[in-house]
């Protein structure tokens, strides 16, 4: 193989990795939650983060894993957390969701609600694990 062949394949490796490292899957930015919830579709799939109060089973017990709620009426339930450091911080000193928490999760589906908070439709994506740090 010649030098330029070497140098060209070189470069589109270089490309490749690079729009890998920047696309939207591969980072999880911080997400208007405004955005979520006008067009929750778009984040299907998605690495999100977001701003949120974790707990177990849910605000009103009715949840299997974890639900996390944002301020302005975005929920997450997770069947899972991660890292395991999060689930014993959730159980003791943030017991009732009383610690605010940054969670990435990837939703594989999603629902509103005006059932949950009387007077407000909310957003709920569905996400089988989360990643919780505090």
């Amino acid at each position: 193989m010649n030098s330029k062949h070497r140098v060209t394949r070189h470069l589109v490796g270089v490309a490749l990795c690079g729009a890998a490292l920047f696309s939207p899957l591969a980072l999880a930015a911080s997400t208007s939650l405004q955005e979520l919830a006008s067009k929750p579709q778009d984040y299907l799939g998605q690495e999100v983060e977001m701003e949120a109060y974790c707990v177990k089973n849910g605000r009103s017990g009715d949840v299997i894993g974890y639900e996390c709620t944002s301020q302005d009426g975005v929920y997450v339930d997770a069947d899972d957390i991660e890292p395991e450091a999060a689930k014993e911080k959730l159980a003791g000193d943030c017991a009732g969701g009383g610690c605010m928490a940054t969670i990435q999760f990837v939703p594989h589906s999603y629902s509103t609600s005006s059932a949950i908070e009387p007077g407000k439709t909310v957003t709920v994506f569905n996400a089988e694990k989360a990643k919780v740090s505090f």
